[in-house]
């Protein structure tokens, strides 16, 4: 499982203080970072409601990894490589032949593990954009003008995964846009988000130059400057937001595995923090890479609790 949570810079002093009054007791005073079975189930639970009245927004994507087998993954990277190499006849300039050319390759030699971990991470991040662009700007346009990605850095050294990420991530999201465009409704203000929106005319065109595919151009998001802009692998003990994150998506494994001693309460909490989904879907994406297989009865009861609880994406 991976998580995102999207908080409006106005809140950003709340988090800090929770995450801060978790290392406040006198066990964990010299810890730089709290891990979730360091806590007791009533602090966790008081930590997510704090966490709750900040107006953050929780976005996480989960796969059973005992339904991932390698010829199944393996399938679906293929399936993958196809997407990326679907238009590729229609391309009218050799140089962008070969990039994503180049781009195919690349994905089908990642290992399993590393093609399970991009894709979900990937999955995410579009996740954030398509919905929280859409939930904030009805309710906190202003915290809209700037976007923030701060990521878990898991080794003092860069990983092979944060070099696929970095090189391999604006092109998947590029590639997803197109099956799956990201929403823009007139009625609403994206004015503050004029940075990362392209001026009438600006747009690029190489879908029409490369692919013959003409798109509307007004209107169209910047995703390159959007996710690159401003985004940083961090280690997470000089991060509130990401050990905040880190407790979050913790808490949301542990209850799906009926760890806590009150589930029911932690699945309303962690679903007040969940955002509505387009078509009403669950507001957290469950992915399989082969065979799906359905969930037990109690597992499906707290995923059905966070569906509940989820704020509604369009303000009455």
């Amino acid at each position: 499982m991976v998580a995102a949570f999207a908080l409006p810079e106005a809140s950003r002093k709340g988090l800090d203080i929770s995450v801060s009054e978790l290392r406040a007791s006198p066990s964990r005073v010299d810890k730089r970072e709290i891990k979730i079975n360091e806590l007791d189930e009533s602090e966790y639970i008081a930590f997510l409601a704090k966490l709750v009245r900040l107006d953050g927004a929780l976005f996480c994507i989960a796969t059973d990894a005992g339904l991932n087998t390698p010829a199944r993954i393996a399938e679906h990277q293929r399936g993958q490589v196809a997407k990326v190499l679907e238009h590729i006849d229609k391309m009218r300039i050799e140089g962008g032949r070969q990039g994503v050319a180049l781009l195919a390759a690349q994905i089908g030699k990642l290992s399993p593990q590393l093609y399970v971990q991009l894709f979900c991470q990937v999955e995410l991040m579009y996740e954030v954009v398509s919905r929280a662009i859409t939930y904030y700007v009805q309710r906190n346009p202003g915290t809209l003008s700037e976007f923030r990605w701060r990521i878990d850095q898991k080794n003092i050294k860069r990983t092979d995964f944060e070099d696929a990420f970095e090189k391999l991530s604006p092109a998947l999201l590029q590639t997803m846009s197109l099956s799956k465009p990201l929403q823009m409704i007139e009625e609403f203000d994206y004015s503050r988000m004029k940075q990362y929106v392209f001026a009438p005319g600006k747009a690029p065109t190489y879908l029409k130059d490369h692919y013959g595919i003409e798109l509307r151009a007004n209107g169209q998001l910047n995703l390159q400057k959007l996710i690159r802009g401003n985004i940083k692998f961090m280690d997470s003990r000089d991060s509130a937001g990401i050990q905040a994150v880190d407790l979050i998506v913790s808490g949301v494994r542990k209850c799906l595995r009926k760890g806590f001693n009150n589930n029911e309460r932690v699945a309303t909490l962690l679903g007040r923090l969940m955002i509505q989904a387009i078509y009403n879907e669950p507001p957290f994406r469950m992915l399989s890479f082969g065979v799906g297989a359905p969930l037990d009865q109690e597992t499906a009861h707290l995923v059905n609790l966070m569906w509940k609880n989820a704020k509604q994406m369009l303000k009455n």
